[in-house]
This record gives structure tokens, C-alpha cells and sequence, in this order.
């Protein structure tokens, strides 16, 4: 399971740039993902949002933020790797990744309301590998698909954590950079309706 309120979110440890240090820059770092990783994404809207997140020399943009109505059907998420320093470098974004908070990392042990993973059905989400290259100045892009489910007994929704790396290789300096980052995506538990 994932824990969407570490103070490393949105950025991963094996990052190759310096990582964020003191608790300003965590704070700084979730309030990201959380703000801007749900923007357009109001209480009472269908699926929609779109979220951003610094990486490398560039921008990683995804979207949807959020997933509505959970009816159990798989969604994709488009993920796009920006880099516009003009260096020549080939530039690409891989989906390493796909978890969410309410099952193991393989999918196992799903928790109980949400529609329990069938042999038909299959895991709640697909797309570990997929790649998009492009040359900058440019955008890669890429997706993966998650399925719009949750449990009905968590206040908190879905959360699905799509990690991926976006890579610089070449360019003036014949040099690679890689950094890997978190993308959330959330199935919320109801649309904030108050009775």
C-alpha cells in the first residue's frame, strides 16, 4: 500500500537531482501534488483535473486527477514530459509503476467494498513499460489506464500512485539524466454531497 502523505511525494529517493530537504520543502512538495496534482477537479464534477509536477530540465503534466463515477470501467491517464531548454536532447517518460492504497503492490488483498479483482477482469490498472520519446524542445508522451473502483467503506477514496522516470539523453553534453516522480490519481469516496 502506498502512503500518500509521506514527505517525499511526488518525488522518488532514487531521484539523480538533490533531493528536497527539510521540512519545508516535503510540506512544499506534498501540498503539490495535492493542489496542483487536482486542479479542475471540484467536488460534484465527473472525471477531470490535471496535475504537474517538476522533472529534470522539464515539466511531467497528467490527466485526469480524478476518476468519477467509480463504475468499475478502466480509464486512461495520459502523461506528458515536456523539456523546452533547446540543448538536442532525446527526451522520454516510462512508466515504471502502478500501485494504489487499497491493495498490496501486486493487487492482492483488495479491500473489501470495492469489487474484488477477477481472473476476467484483471488487475486495476495496466501500462508498466509503456514509453514516449521525443526530441527537445518537445513533448513525450505517454499513458497507463486504472480503473475507476474504490472502496466504498474508506472515507478517503482511491488513491493510485503512478511512479515514472523522464530522461534527458544526449543533447551538447552527451550525458543522460533521469529522475523519477510520483503522479496521484483519486477515486473519491462520494462527490462531497451533504445532506
Amino acid at each position: 500500500m502506498i502512503d500518500t502523505a509521506r514527505p517525499d511525494a511526488g518525488r522518488s529517493s532514487a531521484a539523480r537531482k538533490a533531493p528536497a530537504k527539510g521540512l519545508l520543502s516535503s510540506l512544499a512538495a506534498i501540498a503539490m501534488i495535492l493542489v496542483v496534482g487536482t486542479a479542475g477537479a471540484t467536488p460534484g464534477h465527473r472525471t477531470g483535473g490535471s496535475g504537474s509536477v517538476p522533472c529534470n530540465d522539464g515539466t511531467v503534466t497528467w490527466s485526469p486527477t480524478t476518476l468519477w463515477p467509480p463504475n468499475h470501467k478502466m480509464q486512461t491517464i495520459t502523461i506528458n514530459y515536456t523539456d523546452d531548454d533547446g540543448d538536442g536532447d532525446m527526451i522520454s517518460i516510462t512508466v515504471d509503476s502502478i500501485r494504489h492504497d487499497q491493495a498490496m503492490a501486486d493487487g492482492s488483498e483488495e479491500l473489501n467494498g470495492s469489487g474484488q479483482p477477477t481472473d476476467k477482469q484483471g488487475l486495476d490498472w495496466s501500462g508498466a513499460g509503456n514509453t514516449g520519446m521525443a526530441t527537445d524542445p518537445g513533448t513525450a508522451t505517454t499513458t497507463a489506464q486504472v480503473r475507476s473502483e474504490r472502496s466504498g467503506r474508506v472515507k478517503a477514496g482511491r488513491h493510485y500512485d503512478i511512479q515514472v522516470t523522464c530522461s534527458d539523453m544526449g543533447g551538447s553534453e552527451m550525458e543522460m539524466d533521469m529522475e523519477t516522480v510520483h503522479l496521484i490519481v483519486t477515486v473519491p469516496h462520494d462527490q462531497g454531497h451533504r445532506t
